[in-house]
């Protein structure tokens, strides 16, 4: 057996386990995203994930967007003077190298503002989320029922 098949193949397993190892996207990992589902006459909801950063650097959430929405902004949920309300956030937030942003009810989240269309438990719409450094990263949030994750 000749050994050029064997280094080929040593290659092959080498470049899978560095990309393995590298992660999606710089390292950010996107799971347990979804929508929430709306009345007919809504005209905005919430969308909310778990972001890991599993790579080396910092990075930031700058963005989102999504085609079941004209507006997409990133909010957070504040209370002022015994008062809750939700503000925008423009400016993202950060995820330390080896951290965590959970964006859920009642605190950091997505808002979709002037839906296309109402939003319908079962469906499943497209959620674009960009990064500083991991760019732009598309992933299909299910939408929930109305009191999903309260």
């Amino acid at each position: 057996m000749s050994s050029r098949p064997l280094s080929t193949l040593a290659l092959f397993v080498f470049v899978v386990l560095l990309l393995t190892a590298c992660g999606p996207a710089g390292g950010i990992a996107i799971r347990d995203a979804y929508a929430r589902a709306t009345p007919p006459e809504a005209q905005t909801t919430g969308a909310f994930a778990v972001i890991t950063n599993g790579g080396q650097q910092a990075d930031r959430l700058i963005s989102a967007a999504s085609p079941a929405a004209k507006a997409v902004e990133l909010h957070e949920t504040v209370t002022e003077d015994g008062v809750m309300k939700m503000q925008p956030h423009p400016e993202g937030w950060e995820i330390a190298a080896g951290g965590r942003l959970e964006l859920a009810p009642g605190g950091k989240h997505i808002m979709l503002i002037d839906l296309v269309a109402p939003l319908k438990a079962g469906d499943t719409i497209e959620l674009t989320l960009t990064f500083e450094k991991a760019g732009a990263i598309k992933v299909q949030a299910p939408v929930k029922a109305v009191m999903s994750g309260m």
